[in-house]
């Protein structure tokens, strides 16, 4: 966890000998940032993996950018941990002789020109920052959350701000506690302390009792990765006599290869309490060794940690362009034997049978509906019929039945028939009903044909799915195919066609046929002679003298026309009905014509997407080859990369 009051704007910059530049130099690790960062803005990665780099990567920046080195201490209670620090920073901030802490809490100690202290709690929240005034204020509240005075499950890390010259070279202490604590807790503040934040540990051993059997235990269980790149520093060191310091640092060096296998230890010596003290002026120029070794350590273990970072990143990555890699060449793959395998299929043959089937069923579908529609216009015509015989019978004059049927039948007819036209839906005023239904039933069949087909071709269905909306425009001919758009669309449009065309011829032969003049019984299909009849039949009935206009005379004369009247008006009505039920007789067929014609569009439909997905599955396959080898040549340049940090981390070892 980064500090957030023990900054570096106020330090001295660490000075860098000659050989640690060298190494800086050496390792590029801003070289290897850019690397990373190109690759990872090149590919697309799933969010997830994507994320993950992403975090790894601003470590990696976060530490590079971040001048401060951090030192892990790591030690058993009563190893000197607590004096070490201390004489480090040249005055007593914590307590040397605790009992076990109960608190769960690291302490990060760094530079700052005034003396503060800052608790932080869970997940980094609860932060409460506070100026000390001097020393031993700063080290009682400090000795109040680390020594067990005080219990505070909420805070789990302490910063400390401190006006230390040996601060002030830019390096931060992280103090975990103690590892043989009964306390659960510790080891894990102490392992995410090193993992997390240090950029090199100084593991403490007492020169008295040495890597004792808990605390080997403890490196093997928990630090074992990371113990060959530790600085172990004996304290205590001033209770071994001068002549057997020697032996015993040698001994140290033992343990640590045979027991916990480190290969080249490095071991160092440190008196804290004779320092401290002023008692020890012997042991000053050892500790001053110690520390610049400890320090040049800590610069060159920096830069280990970030070309290892590096080196993780890189080959994380690497897995990822892999995983890529298979996934492009498995899904063309897939994506061609799904092609192979649908490009054989027999749909001309199925379109021919689904026809066939389907024709017959639709035959009886509308058959019945049209029957139904006869026996409507039945009972129209009947009750018109009866409304015009009514109106004929009312004149009670010869010359008003003359003026009735001179004047007044043919509106009368035309009136009816309009009113029956409105009932059937099929005038300008009205929509049909019965057009609808017909209609329905050439969709479902529609529907009916396009669920048969997603069965038998339900991998074809998949394939076309992604190409269909890109299909050159002369093979979609219909939007409503090989998607689920309702096939009604194109069948609605092509019948309210023919519907309106139809209207147009309908209306415009009734316009003609008063003056046609027709003779009764020449009555054409088409509705529109009636007024010319009629006129006909009045004018053979002038033969009558006229004596007188009674109603006498008006019965005669009404019962001698009666017979042509009902001759032009059954026929009137006869004609109409055939007229009507020709019109949806005509639309029905129109009608099994759409659905025919959808059947044969996909048809059409899948030979243009066949041979488009054809196309397109070379034209994949050479962009599938085309991503493989840059993925390829990526992860080449890649496994360079990891070639070069191994070398160089080679190299640094021999320096």
């Amino acid at each position: 966890m980064k500090a957030r009051i023990c900054t570096t704007e106020s330090t001295t910059p660490v000075s860098l000998d000659f050989r640690t530049q060298q190494i800086i130099q050496l390792a590029d690790i801003d070289g290897h940032i850019r690397f990373i960062q190109a690759l990872m803005g090149k590919y697309s990665f799933p969010s997830e993996q994507k994320a993950q780099l992403q975090t790894e990567l601003k470590k990696i920046q976060d530490r590079q950018n971040e001048k401060a080195l951090n030192m892990a201490v790591i030690g058993e209670f009563s190893s000197g941990k607590s004096s070490f620090i201390n004489a480090l920073l040249r005055e007593n901030l914590l307590e040397a002789d605790a009992i076990q802490g109960t608190t769960v809490a690291s302490t990060l100690i760094g530079y700052s020109p005034e003396r503060m202290f800052c608790t932080y709690g869970r997940g980094g929240k609860g932060k409460q920052t506070r100026s000390v005034e001097n020393a031993a204020a700063l080290a009682k509240l400090l000795a109040a959350y680390t020594s067990g005075n005080r219990k505070d499950e909420n805070a789990q890390h302490l910063e400390v701000g401190y006006p230390s010259d040996f601060l002030q070279q830019g390096i931060r202490i992280i103090d975990t506690p103690g590892t043989n604590s009964l306390e659960q807790w510790h080891e894990d503040v102490t392992k995410e302390a090193i993992r997390e934040q240090a950029d090199a540990c100084i593991i403490l051993t007492s020169a008295e009792k040495p890597f004792p059997e808990s605390f080997c235990r403890f490196l093997e269980d928990n630090l074992e990765d990371v113990l060959q790149t530790c600085v172990f520093v004996v304290t205590k060191i001033d209770l071994v006599p001068p002549k057997q310091q020697a032996r015993q640092l040698e001994y140290i060096r033992k343990v640590l290869k045979e027991k916990l296998s480190v290969h080249d230890p490095l071991v160092l010596p440190y008196s804290a309490l004779p320092v401290i003290n002023g008692t020890g002026t012997e042991y000053i120029e050892g500790n001053r060794e110690t520390e610049e070794r400890i320090l040049k350590f800590l610069q060159e273990q920096r830069i280990r940690i970030q070309l290892q970072r590096c080196m993780a990143l890189s080959e994380n990555a690497m897995g990822r362009l892999k995983e890529s890699m298979e996934q492009i060449s498995s899904q063309q793959e897939q994506r061609h034997l799904q092609l192979m395998q649908a490009v054989t299929t027999d749909l001309q043959g199925f379109v021919m049978r689904k026809k066939s089937e389907i024709s017959l069923s639709y035959q009886e579908n509308t058959n019945e509906k049209l029957k139904a529609i006869g026996e409507n216009v039945d009972v129209w015509i009947r009750d018109k019929k009866r409304e015009v015989y009514e109106a004929f019978q009312k004149p009670a004059t010869e010359s008003g039945i003359r003026d009735f049927l001179q004047t007044k039948l043919n509106p009368l007819l035309e009136e009816k028939k309009s009113e029956i036209l409105k009932n059937a839906g099929i005038s300008a005023e009205s929509s049909s009903k019965y057009l609808s239904e017909i209609q329905s039933i050439a969709e479902g069949h529609c529907r009916r044909f396009e669920a048969d087909f997603k069965r038998e071709y339900r991998q074809l269905e998949l394939l076309a799915h992604d190409l269909v909306q890109e299909v050159d425009k002369s093979v979609r001919l219909d939007d409503s195919l090989m998607t689920n758009i309702q096939a009604n669309i194109a069948i609605r449009q092509k019948v309210e066609a023919n519907v309106k065309q139809s209207n147009r011829g309908f209306m415009g032969y009734a316009g003609a046929g008063a003056a046609a003049g027709a003779a009764i019984g020449s009555v054409v299909p088409i509705i529109g002679t009636t007024a010319g009849a009629v006129i006909g039949a009045v004018a053979g009935f002038m033969r009558f003298s006229k004596k007188s206009d009674d109603s006498s005379r008006g019965t005669a004369f009404r019962n001698q026309v009666a017979g042509d009247v009902n001759a032009v008006v059954e026929q009137y009505f006869r004609s109409l009905k055939d007229s009507v039920l020709q019109f949806f007789y005509q639309n029905a067929a129109n009608c099994w014509m759409q659905v025919e014609r959808v059947m044969d569009q996909y048809l059409t439909q899948y030979t243009g997407i066949v041979h488009e997905m054809r196309k397109r599955d070379q034209h994949a396959q050479e962009e599938a080859a085309l991503k493989i080898r840059a993925i390829q040549g990526d992860i080449s340049l890649t496994q360079q990369q990891l070639e070069q940090i191994k070398s160089v981390r080679y190299k640094i070892s021999q320096m």
